[in-house]
């Protein structure tokens, strides 16, 4: 009966740190999948969403200052057309 009971404790702690081991060996299996995609998509020269947003972001800010500055500008330049007609 001791023999019995040895050898299902026994066969459990084998159990238990096989289980142990194959969710180790799945999480290095993750990080190591996660680390190949990212050298891909860096390889690649794909950006994150995150940084996408914030070039569109910074490009309508721009081009908003570029408008602004050309209707600056045409209006200087009209202005100065009108002062040499009077003249």
């Amino acid at each position: 009966m001791k023999n019995s009971k040895f050898f299902l404790k026994d066969t459990a702690s084998i159990i238990t740190g096989a289980l142990s081991t194959f969710a180790d060996l799945k999480t290095e299996i993750d990080n190591i999948i996660k680390s190949r995609l990212e050298k891909f998509v860096n390889s690649q020269g794909i950006v994150s969403r995150e940084d996408f947003e914030a070039l569109i972001d910074r490009h309508e800010k721009l081009n908003s200052e570029f408008i602004l500055l050309k209707a600056k500008f045409e209006n200087k330049r009209t202005s100065k057309v009108v002062s040499k007609k009077k003249k």
